[in-house]
């Protein structure tokens, strides 16, 4: 009787142990998960802090190798200032906008800006539609979203940006952006 406990003891801490590996290993996976996927992605809502100008400049004052760009209005000097010093500094500075908001009173101040410092910026050719994109992707990560680059977009409208760095994600905006310039020319 007494083997018989040792026996039914022996099996029952083998299934203890084993459910507290399994836990233990489980939590673990998860804050791992949830450590990674905090510093791949970050989800700003413009009205939160009104400064989603300043998330996409960091962004572009973080890069070293190359930016490029589709956005559909754009009237933010700040961030077309932070394009400019980009290109000042080498980086390779290519964007698209849609044709009818460049030829705009409010946008074609700041693309004859851009062009004027040496910032390549495309406007859409294919007849059909607008280009509503509103992603950048540098060397460094990608934001992409709601967020047109203008004032209202800023501190008054609802809009979402996403900022990230997963290098699957990275890899496929840039695909998107690059083949969107070079197809368009």
């Amino acid at each position: 009787m007494k083997n018989l406990s040792k026996i039914h003891l022996t099996k029952f801490n083998k299934i203890v142990f084993s459910l507290a590996i399994i836990l233990l290993v489980g939590f673990g996976t998860f804050k791992i998960t949830d450590i990674y996927f905090h510093r791949q992605f970050q989800i700003f809502y413009s009205l939160d802090k009104k400064q989603n100008d300043q998330e996409i400049i960091k962004l572009i004052n973080s890069s070293d190798k190359y930016i490029y760009f589709a956005i559909y209005t754009f009237t933010k000097d700040n961030i077309a200032d932070a394009l400019i010093a980009a290109k000042q500094r080498g980086v390779l500075v290519w964007g698209i906008t849609d044709t009818a908001e460049a030829f705009s009173d409010y946008e074609k101040p700041i693309v004859e800006k851009l062009r004027a410092a040496g910032v390549v910026v495309e406007t859409q050719k294919h007849p059909d539609g607008i280009m509503h994109i509103k992603a950048i992707v540098t060397d460094k990560a990608y934001a992409i979203g709601s967020y047109n680059w203008t004032q209202s977009a800023t501190v008054a409208n609802d809009e979402i940006l996403e900022i990230g760095k997963d290098k699957n994600l990275h890899n496929q905006y840039f695909n998107i952006l690059k083949n969107l310039l070079i197809n368009n020319q």
